[in-house]
C-alpha cells in the first residue's frame, strides 16, 4: 500500500462484544466514511442484532488468540465491549498487533491487567471509556476549571426507565455485574482532601431536578483514578447515583432483610429474569462544584438529561447512546492525530475542548451552559 492509499484508506476499527453498546458504537462509526467497523461475538444474540442493524460480524471465539491477532493485524484498533473481566485478553491482543485499545471497564482487577499491557504497547491504551468512569471525569475536571478548585464537588447521576413501572422504579440499562459491583462494593470518594471510600448506598438524599423527584445515595460509579488526580486539590468528591423514590429502601429488603448481599449469584439472577429490558430510559447527571474566590461562596452547575434517539433508521437508549458517542469521539481523536502516544492515557488526560468540538460527541454539549443559581433546570437532548 503507497503512502497516499494508506493516508486516505478507512481507520479500521475491531468491536469485540456486540452487546447494547458495541452495537450501538458501530452504528454510530458507520455514519463516518473514515471509519470501517466490524463487531466480533460468536453468540447468537449478537449474531440476530447484527443481521437486524445490517451490521458486519465476524464470527470469532475473542478467547482464540491467533484469530484474533490475525484481525487485528489489518486493524488500526480495537474496542473492548466487554464486562471488565474479560478485557484483559483483547488488551494483550492490542498490544501484540501494535494496534490502539479502548474499553468501558470499571475499577476491577481487569483494569489493573490492562494497565499492565499499556506498559510495553507501541499504541494507546484508553480505559474506561463511556459514561462514568469515561465522561464524567473531563466533565468534573472542566468544572472546576470554572473556578471551583480546592471546594467541594458532588456527582449524582443515574440511567431509569422514562417512566417508573415496578416498585424498584428501575430496569436493565447496561451491565448487571456492573450495576451490582456499584451497590455492593465501596465507593472512592474524596473526603479532607485524602482519597478513601464510601459504603455503598449510604448518605441518601432528595434531589429535585425538573420538578421531578429523586432518590441519591453513594454508589460506586466515578473511578478511582479521578480521585487520585484531584487528591489533595479539592476538599471532597462523592459520587451518588440518581434513581426513583423507593429504590434503596426496596433494594435494602434485597440486600439486608433477605441477604442476597451473601448469595450475589441469586441476586443476580433475579435481576436478569424479573427486571425488564429498558430501551425507553433517560440519562440524568448533575454535577455541582462549590467553593471560595475572594471571600465568597461560588457554585458551578452542570446539568443534563438526555432521552432517546434514532440515528440511521436505528432506535438508541439514551445511555446507549452517550457511552457509544464518548468512544466513537476518543476513537476519532486518535484517528486525528490530537490523542495518541504510546502506553496508558487516562480519562483525566483528554481534554474537554477536544470532546466538545468532536463530530460524534458535540450533541451532547448543545445548548449547554453552567449556572449558578440556586436551583438548575436540567437541559433535554435527544
Amino acid at each position: 500500500m503507497t503512502r497516499l492509499e494508506e493516508k486516505h484508506r478507512p481507520f479500521s476499527v475491531v468491536i469485540v462484544g456486540g452487546g447494547r453498546i458495541g452495537s450501538a458504537l458501530a452504528v454510530l462509526l458507520r455514519e463516518a466514511p473514515e471509519f470501517d467497523v466490524v463487531i466480533v461475538d460468536p453468540t447468537e444474540p449478537a449474531r440476530v442484532n447484527a443481521r437486524t442493524l445490517n451490521l458486519r460480524l465476524v464470527d470469532i471465539d475473542p478467547g482464540n488468540a491467533s484469530k484474533l491477532d490475525s484481525l487485528l493485524a489489518r486493524s488500526d484498533a480495537v474496542v473492548a465491549a466487554l464486562p471488565s473481566s474479560a478485557t484483559p485478553p483483547i488488551a494483550a491482543a492490542a498490544r501484540r498487533s501494535g494496534v490502539h485499545y479502548l474499553d468501558l471497564s470499571d475499577d476491577t482487577p481487569g483494569l489493573d491487567a490492562v494497565r499492565r499491557e499499556a506498559g510495553s504497547a507501541s499504541s494507546c491504551f484508553v480505559p474506561q471509556c463511556g459514561v462514568s468512569p469515561g465522561l464524567i471525569s473531563p466533565l468534573v475536571l472542566d468544572l472546576l476549571s470554572k473556578g471551583a478548585m480546592h471546594g467541594e464537588v458532588n456527582v449524582r447521576i443515574g440511567t431509569l426507565p422514562r417512566h417508573s413501572t415496578n416498585r424498584l422504579g428501575y430496569g436493565l440499562t447496561w451491565d448487571v455485574d456492573a450495576l451490582l459491583r456499584e451497590y455492593l462494593q465501596p465507593s472512592a470518594a474524596l473526603i479532607n482532601r485524602k482519597v478513601t471510600s464510601l459504603p455503598p448506598l449510604s448518605e441518601q438524599e432528595q434531589l429535585r431536578l425538573d420538578d421531578s423527584l429523586y432518590e441519591v445515595f453513594v454508589s460506586g460509579n466515578i473511578p478511582l483514578s479521578l480521585c487520585t488526580y484531584l487528591e489533595g486539590r479539592v476538599d471532597s468528591l462523592v459520587s451518588r447515583t440518581i434513581r426513583y423514590p423507593g429504590h434503596l429502601d426496596h433494594m435494602k429488603f434485597l440486600l439486608d432483610d433477605l441477604k442476597l448481599r451473601h448469595r450475589v449469584d441469586l441476586l443476580r439472577n433475579l435481576f436478569l429474569n424479573a427486571l425488564p429490558e429498558i430501551d425507553d430510559d433517560r440519562l440524568l447527571i448533575f454535577i455541582t462544584a462549590a467553593g471560595m474566590r475572594n471571600g465568597r461562596r461560588i457554585e458551578h452547575r452542570f446539568a443534563r438529561h438526555v432521552v432517546p434517539t434514532t440515528i440511521g433508521a436505528v432506535s438508541l437508549s439514551a445511555m446507549r447512546r452517550t457511552a457509544a458517542s464518548h468512544v466513537a469521539a476518543v476513537l476519532d481523536l486518535i484517528r486525528e492525530g490530537r490523542l495518541g502516544g504510546a502506553g496508558l492515557i487516562a480519562q483525566e488526560d483528554i481534554p474537554m475542548d477536544a470532546l466538545r468540538a468532536n463530530r460524534f460527541l458535540s450533541w451532547f454539549f448543545d445548548g449547554i451552559t453552567t449556572a449558578s443559581a440556586a436551583h438548575s433546570s436540567m437541559e433535554t437532548a435527544s
